[in-house]
């Protein structure tokens, strides 16, 4: 027979769902040419180019070899398909270069072929096997089959290369979540929030944990971290709208989900969010402090893991 708490977490994780609250996290490209990475969102859309961007689709004109700057310019215009047919040839023409064979894995991933993914990031490991872009986002690919413990394995790996990476943490939080280790995720993420304290995708998913097992209290101050490190996500004001609905403090919740209606006006989970609060009758509230309530969870390892705030 399942406890009272186990009864309401239950009932959370179904409302959540409903809802539109969401763990997940970004990625980027790190190419040959690049000493930067330029995040991808995997929660937004984006925007496709414009007329005046024409040339981004010369390379299909192209009787030559394609660039790796083709690819990448297709891909960061979000036209996933043109990006994936770039980098099948360009995979062809340079069969040795890792990096051509990861770009074509994200590319096919980010366009929804997860099969031609894994196979592109599994060439360029055969290639690399150190390759820690590919054995991460292949880790994604596999995360996305539900093939927990070949994810598993697969960050494992980029833990030893990468002894410091954040981002290795966060990718082992959402595997352990998804298998319900509810206790494994919640150390993975503090892991990753502990290696940099600006991971708000990590303070995201550990509110969104915190949630899922009916604990608003907790989500509330990592999600606020989160929001103000990143005011320009909606998932992570609608998640923080989440924990002070939750918390019965509707007319902040309610600003919270403007505020992701603000970042993303088609966010359709958000608007019904929004509409459900406003239809809420209460009495006056106090007034919610983001930058306050922020500080309760001031880097992810002020708060050990086995003393948080249990459900009641």
């Amino acid at each position: 027979m399942r406890t009272k708490g186990q009864i309401k977490a239950a009932i959370l994780v179904a409302a959540l769902a409903a809802a539109g609250c969401s763990s997940n996290d970004e990625t980027g490209t790190s190419s040959q040419n690049s000493a930067k990475v330029r995040p991808i969102s995997m929660t937004n859309t984006s925007t496709p180019i414009g007329a005046g961007d024409k040339a981004l689709n010369d390379w299909a004109s192209k009787t030559g070899p394609v660039s790796f700057a083709d690819g990448e310019a297709a891909y960061h215009a979000g036209k996933y398909g043109e990006a994936t047919k770039v980098f099948e040839r360009y995979a062809v023409e340079k069969p040795n270069n890792a990096w051509g064979h990861f770009m074509l894995g994200l590319s096919a991933w980010k366009g929804g072929d997860l099969a031609k993914a894994e196979m592109a990031f599994e060439e360029a490991l055969r290639i690399d096997p150190d390759h820690t872009k590919s054995l991460m986002n292949l880790s994604r690919v596999l995360i996305e089959q539900r093939r927990f413990d070949d994810a598993i394995a697969k960050l494992t790996h980029a833990s030893e290369i990468d002894t410091n990476s954040a981002e290795v943490n966060r990718l082992m939080g959402r595997t352990y979540q998804d298998q319900g280790k509810i206790d494994d995720a919640e150390a993975a993420y503090r892991r990753a929030i502990a290696l940099d304290g600006k991971d708000a995708w990590s303070m995201n998913n550990l509110g969104f944990l915190f949630l899922e097992q009916g604990r608003p209290g907790d989500a509330l101050p990592v999600l606020a971290k989160a929001v103000e490190l990143r005011k320009d996500v909606p998932t992570f004001h609608n998640n923080l709208g989440m924990a002070l609905e939750h918390s019965g403090r509707f007319a902040a919740a309610a600003a919270e989900y403007n505020s992701a209606l603000a970042a993303d006006p088609g966010y359709e989970k958000a608007k019904r969010n929004l509409a459900r609060v406003e239809a809420v009758k209460v009495n006056a509230e106090e007034p919610f402090d983001l930058e306050v309530t922020a500080k309760g969870f001031p880097d992810g390892t002020s708060v050990p893991v086995n003393e948080t705030t249990k459900d009641q």
